[in-house]
């Protein structure tokens, strides 16, 4: 059975993240494994020693006494979400948030972390120093961040931002892979100051894996690169955006832009890294 990270610490951003992963996990057949990193040693009351036995996956059982009321909290959204029989599994552990959550990734042999990023700047976040930010960077699985303010809707279309490196093919048929689950349709971009045909070139390259697919391909020519993505994702009502953690520092550029111009997408879209080592499934 394939499997879903999702690292809770049980604030409204995290819980907000929670519902994509459900929808995730019900569309791939997949398990959730909510994770819970704390570093901070306390002792609980030994009274709630057979709960933790029970409802996570540990050895230790610090810092329970915190989270004994919040598991409930999941089970709730998955019942209101109408997903109460994904399965879900809880581990709780001790360390560094960053190193624990990309451990047990590699331990439990995941396909994809699903996570929230916090802060009014929305997107900002997920590029400029956070937790997400540097899983997305460092993760050898694809990362899915969802902004706090983000509400879920079902998945219609999907941006694969792209230099149409021939590279890159394997990636695309991991985003068309989800896709097919959604019944979305892809939207592929490269926005450069000229046209070299590389979109031509790839198009014909990915119609001999996929002869018959919902992807299009478009190369738009501008000196205004970011402002240009930005307008695209406002024109065809980008669900999703998807982008190789390879071009980090134009992504890191793309989304100081979108705040400067003050989009409201910059607070409500998903962002899906794939590292382009990844394997293809």
């Amino acid at each position: 059975m394939k499997k879903i990270l999702f690292p809770v610490d049980f604030s409204g951003t995290s819980l907000n993240a929670y519902q994509f992963a459900l929808h995730l996990a019900k569309k791939m057949g997949a398990e959730i494994i909510t994770l819970h990193v704390y570093d901070v040693m306390t002792i609980p009351y030994v009274d709630y020693r057979d709960f933790i036995l029970e409802h996570y996956e540990i050895t230790e059982w610090e810092q329970f006494e915190n989270f004994k009321d919040e598991v409930p909290k999941l089970r709730a959204i998955a019942e209101k979400e109408q997903l109460g029989r994904v399965i879900v599994r809880h581990a709780l552990k001790e360390g560094d948030t960053e190193t624990t959550i990309l451990k047990v990734a590699e331990e439990e042999k995941v396909d994809f972390i699903v996570m929230g990023t916090k802060g009014a700047t929305g997107l900002k976040e997920v590029f400029l120093g956070t937790i997400t930010q540097k899983i997305m960077n460092n993760s050898k699985v694809p990362v899915l961040a969802i902004p706090e303010t983000c509400s879920y809707k079902p998945l219609k279309k999907i941006l694969f931002l792209t230099e149409y490196d021939l590279s890159q093919l394997h990636m695309l048929r991991k985003v068309h892979n989800l896709a097919l689950l959604f019944g979305a349709q892809v939207d592929v971009l490269q926005v450069s100051e000229i046209d070299k045909g590389q979109d031509r070139k790839f198009s014909t390259e990915w119609k001999k894996i996929r002869p018959k697919s919902e992807v299009n391909f478009y190369h738009l020519t501008s000196n205004d690169v970011e402002g240009t993505i930005t307008d695209f994702i406002e024109l065809h009502k980008i669900d999703w955006i998807t982008l190789s953690t390879h071009h980090y520092g134009f992504f890191e550029k793309l989304f100081h832009y979108s705040l400067s111009k003050t989009l409201a997408f910059h607070t409500e879209i998903p962002v899906l890294s794939i590292c382009e080592t990844q394997k293809e499934e």
